[in-house]
């Protein structure tokens, strides 16, 4: 008789053990990139928001049922995602330039229309049961990150050279730097 899928083999907990902290290191990678990469993009984000042509298309994604949204949303995601990863591998093999190429290209599709598309049918994607329980682990699980984050000498000293700069960038006038 075949065992059941859940009954664990003896190296479950030593595959656990090496397995979680790994998959948190990767998790982490990806929200420090991804914060990095808003960050640049924000600006255009911002500016694209305020567009007829979005704004229309924005109402339009609203009215759609949650499993069009959903649809939507999968087009640019799935090409997004995997993308991501293969410019790290690429990276990784000594292709640097196109690794980095491909990584701004998918972060630009993913922050500037993924987000679009997820903010202008978050409302409908939230009466899916399973997507607002995904919605919410993933949210307390970014959040309980970041709080982390924030509490380590490595961010302050982060935002210690992030105001230096800042600084430094406020004596060329023609900059539009924020205080």
């Amino acid at each position: 008789m075949m065992e059941s899928w859940r009954t664990r083999s003896p190296n479950a907990s030593w595959q656990r053990r090496v397995l979680s902290p790994l998959a948190e290191i990767i998790v982490a990678i990806y929200v420090i990139l991804d914060g990095v990469f808003r960050t640049l993009f924000r600006p255009l984000t911002l500016w694209l928001a305020k567009l007829r042509l979005i704004i229309h298309l924005e109402a339009l994604i609203a009215k759609l049922p949650a499993y069009g949204v959903l649809s939507l949303l999968v087009l640019p995601f799935a090409f997004a995602e995997p993308a991501k990863v293969y410019a790290v591998y690429l990276m990784s093999t000594g292709h640097l330039i196109i690794g980095l190429v491909l990584l701004v290209a998918a972060y630009f599709v993913s922050v500037l229309v993924v987000d679009r598309i997820f903010h202008a049918g978050k409302a409908k994607l939230l009466t899916i049961p399973w997507f607002a329980k995904l919605w919410t682990w993933i949210s307390n699980y970014k959040e309980q990150f970041l709080t982390w984050m924030k509490s380590t000498h490595v961010w302050k000293r982060a935002g210690e050279i992030k105001l230096r700069i800042r600084d430094w960038l406020s004596q060329f006038r023609w900059l539009p730097i924020r205080k």
